[in-house]
């Protein structure tokens, strides 16, 4: 079981993301909290495009503006987020592992994101996870026009950051 599905086991909305990795042994994901994604000018361009920080862009960067650290292992991070991101600022709201859990305020969503290295056959792969749970029928009307504009975007973000990774990885 993926430690993502403990976190969000039923979605509305979900987006996976795959790069095939060099390793044969399954690599520490502990140096993602390292790992600055702003070494890609894509991700830069469209984190200015979006108003968000364009610096420094890491988990860490990312826990301070409102994502939640739900859960870690050797081979996989779980991050989460409760938001309103078809608004302007996001109404993002704070919460600990087991208050994501139980959310369901009506008219936000719950993400659960990942990044986990898993074996397929013989080979290894990095992989990241998005899923959207709406807690509302409003919601969901309103993430899906949302994530009809943004979800293109967002996989060139995720492809970028995996790109990343696996250059991280590689260097070890």
């Amino acid at each position: 079981m993926k430690l993502i599905d403990k976190y969000l086991p039923n979605w509305d909305f979900a987006k996976v993301n795959k790069i095939r990795l060099n390793h044969k042994n399954i690599p520490d994901l502990s140096m993602m909290s390292e790992v600055d994604f702003g070494n890609s000018r894509m991700i830069r361009t469209l984190f200015f495009l979006r108003g968000l920080p364009t610096k420094n862009i890491n988990v860490g960067n990312a826990l301070r503006v409102g994502f939640i650290l739900l859960d870690r292992n050797k081979s996989e991070i779980v991050l989460g987020l409760i938001a309103q991101p078809w608004k302007l600022k996001g109404n993002i709201r704070s919460a600990n592992p087991d208050e994501f859990i139980r959310f369901d305020e009506s008219d936000y969503i719950k993400a659960a994101w990942n990044f986990l290295i898993e074996k397929e056959q013989e080979d290894l792969y990095l992989t990241t996870e998005t899923r959207i749970h709406c807690t509302s029928g409003s919601a969901k009307r309103k993430f899906a026009i949302y994530w009809m504009i943004i979800s293109y975007f967002s996989g060139v973000i995720r492809n970028e950051m995996l790109k990343i990774i696996k250059n991280e990885l590689d260097k070890k």
